[in-house]
Order: structure tokens, then C-alpha cells, then sequence
């Protein structure tokens, strides 16, 4: 009887999982030109095609912001407003295979994401700029500005994950892989996993709410938003190769060296949320000990996405943060950096 039941148990689930992946078959299947939005440009660069959200095309400074993981260009709207105001120019990146970028090259690993970047920059003749990620589009930031900084006036890095390598190497050992990493080598356990959480829109909510402190400030607008390239066709799939790549890193990024972090040739400042805990403040610093940051600012009362959770207080300290980068001329900070301690700041989220 023990046995028959475990059985049912097990059919029930891979008919379940077999539902999903077939639901994001035939919900999957529309070009990214139909459903990109308004304010959307696909850019032409020497890696494929990028897509970027717009705000404030004829202010004179410009912000690019990289956005977290299974999120899109889309989601930093409510920041982006906020920028536009204040007389910047906000390009929001949609890093494949997140957003309505192409996705043909599925090199998904962090340098090749700054190499796009990169491609972006050269594209649209991108110079003297500030560069802004959050979490996992942290990561991609900070590798960028770390291989090519030239065109890069300052880098804010928001709660991000980078992964910084420990001190002591002697001691490491590969890691083996791990029961997500098996699994998801099957293509058909993969994707019926993935469609029943990353690619299904019945999970937005719950999934984003992990992310977060403030559960309750997740709208229906933010859901909606996230929700918005879930119809792509082959949106399964490329998420699985992501997923593969992401949990099994990236041994040709620079951003986890110690080494190469501290001496970062251009001004660095942080911003965290004290209640996160997907990347947890110690972290950062951790970070602020390797880089001195020119500012680090600590969000109270806020978890890992400060732009949905603490809306007018994150970009009310972005647009303070990036004022402060405007104040000294570049070659000042850098210098200084060397010399003072860090403006660390504590900010209510409230």
C-alpha cells in the first residue's frame, strides 16, 4: 500500500511538472518586438542586439543601470522617473537572457556580460558616464568597470553579488557539484523546473517576495512588469542555459579578485539594504575593507531591492550619491580615496 501511494505520489508530480512545461510552450511564443516597451530601443552593437529602456533622452549626463536576476530593464521605472527629473539620461540594460535582448549568444557568463556592456557602450558612443547594477547586474557593473573604465565616470553598486574571492586561496577546493547543478543537466527536469518557477507567472509574486524585506511593497505594477518578457518565445529554455552558468560561475571573471577590486582605477560607492538577506550587508563590508567605497550608504529597514521596497528613499540617495561623484572633479576623488575614510551613511527607509 506504502509502495502503490509513493508511486501515485510520483506520477501526480511529473504530471504536474509535465503541465507547467507545457503551459510555457504555448505561452511562449511572441517576438520581442511585440511586447518590448514604449520607451524601449533596440540597439545594433558588435554582440548582438541589445535592448535598453529610455528615460530622458535629452538630458545631458547619463546613468546605465544593470538590473538583478530574472528581472529586466523595466523594473528600475520608478528610479528612472526620479533621474529623469533631476536632468539625467537613464539607460536601463536588459542583460540576456533577461529583458527582450537577443538572445542567439548563449554565453551567459559574466565576462561575456561585460563584454556586452562594452559593445553597448561603443554602440551608442557612450562616454563619461555613470554606471549603476544592482545584485547580479552588480556583478556584470563591477566587471565592466573593472576591464574597460575608461568611459566610466563612477560605478554605484547596489546590494550586489559578486562572490569576492577568500583571502586565503591555499585552503579552497573546487567544489563538486551540487543536487541543483544535477538536475538541472537533465533538459527535461530542467525545464519543467524552470517553468514551474522562474518562467511560470503564477510564482512572480511569491519568488520576488524572498527577495525582499517589505514583502507588502511589491505591487501588482511591479508584478506586472516582471511578468512583461515571460511570453518570449524559447523563454524556457534560455533560462535553463542561464541557471546552468550562473550556479557553476565564472572562472574567467576578474570582479571576485581581491586584487583587482582594490585597485578599481575609478570612484566606487555602495548602497545596501541592513535587512537583506540574499546579500547580506556584511558583504558589504566586506567590500568597502577590500575598495574604500567614496560613500556607503545603509538602508534601514529595507532587504535586497531597495528600488521596490524603499522606492523615494533609494532614489533619493542614488540621485545624493551620484551629486557627490559631480562635486569633485574625478582626479580629486581618486586621490582622496587613497587618504580618507568613507562617508558612511545610515538612511532610514522609511
Amino acid at each position: 500500500m506504502v509502495f502503490l501511494t509513493l508511486v501515485a505520489i510520483i506520477i501526480l508530480a511529473m504530471l504536474v511538472l509535465a503541465g507547467f512545461r507545457m503551459s510555457a510552450w504555448w505561452r511562449e511564443t511572441a517576438a520581442a518586438e511585440a511586447l518590448a516597451p514604449v520607451n524601449g530601443q533596440f540597439v545594433e552593437t558588435g554582440l548582438g542586439t541589445i535592448h535598453v529602456s529610455v528615460w530622458g533622452n535629452d538630458n545631458p549626463k547619463t546613468v546605465v543601470m544593470t538590473h538583478g536576476m530574472a528581472a529586466w530593464g523595466g523594473l528600475w521605472q520608478e528610479t528612472a522617473e526620479v533621474l529623469q527629473s533631476a536632468g539625467y539620461r537613464v539607460i536601463a540594460v536588459d542583460m540576456p537572457p533577461f529583458g527582450f535582448s537577443n538572445r542567439d549568444d548563449t554565453d551567459f557568463s559574466r565576462s561575456r556580460q561585460a563584454q556586452r556592456l562594452k559593445a553597448l557602450e561603443t554602440a551608442l558612443d557612450l562616454k563619461d558616464y555613470f554606471l549603476v547594477g544592482h545584485s547580479y547586474g552588480g556583478g556584470i557593473a563591477l566587471e565592466m568597470a573593472l576591464l574597460h573604465p575608461e568611459n566610466v565616470r563612477a560605478l554605484v553598486l547596489v546590494a550586489p553579488v559578486i562572490g569576492l574571492e577568500p583571502e586565503d586561496m591555499s585552503d579552497v577546493v573546487p567544489a563538486e557539484p551540487g543536487m541543483a547543478q544535477n538536475l538541472l543537466g537533465n533538459d527535461m527536469i530542467a525545464e519543467a523546473l524552470v517553468s514551474l518557477s522562474i518562467t511560470n507567472p503564477l510564482a512572480t509574486s511569491f519568488l520576488t517576495k524572498q527577495f525582499m524585506h517589505r514583502k507588502v511593497a511589491l505591487t501588482q505594477r511591479h508584478i506586472d512588469i516582471l511578468q512583461q518578457p515571460m511570453r518570449l518565445k524559447g523563454n524556457t529554455p534560455h533560462m535553463v542555459g542561464w541557471l546552468r552558468q550562473f550556479l557553476s560561475g565564472d572562472p574567467d571573471a576578474v570582479s571576485p579578485k581581491r586584487s583587482r577590486v582594490a585597485n578599481a582605477r575609478l570612484p566606487i560607492s555602495l548602497i545596501w539594504g541592513e535587512e537583506d538577506v540574499v546579500t547580506p550587508i556584511v558583504q558589504g563590508d566586506e567590500l568597502s575593507r577590500v575598495r574604500q567605497p567614496v560613500r556607503f550608504t545603509r538602508l534601514a529597514d529595507v532587504g535586497h531591492m531597495p528600488q521596490l521596497e524603499a522606492p523615494n528613499v533609494f532614489a533619493k540617495v542614488l540621485v545624493e550619491t551620484l551629486v557627490d561623484f559631480n562635486v569633485a572633479a574625478e582626479l580629486e576623488l581618486r586621490g582622496a580615496m587613497q587618504e580618507t575614510e568613507p562617508d558612511t551613511t545610515a538612511v532610514s527607509g522609511n
